[in-house]
């Protein structure tokens, strides 16, 4: 799972400054993200507008 930092946070398997960006099994980015310490980054669909 793609998660962004909300702050500097280091442990196993993990060390992320804050702003990084980084891909993480999903049951510790789940972790994470229920600590406050991270994001998730969704995918954003770019939508095209025909004139």
């Amino acid at each position: 799972m793609k998660v962004k930092a909300l702050m500097d946070c280091k442990g196993v398997g993990y060390d992320l400054k804050k702003g990084d960006v980084a891909d993480l099994p999903k049951g510790l980015a789940t972790l994470l993200i229920r600590f406050g310490y991270v994001e998730e980054v969704k995918k954003s669909k770019e939508t095209k507008v025909e004139e």
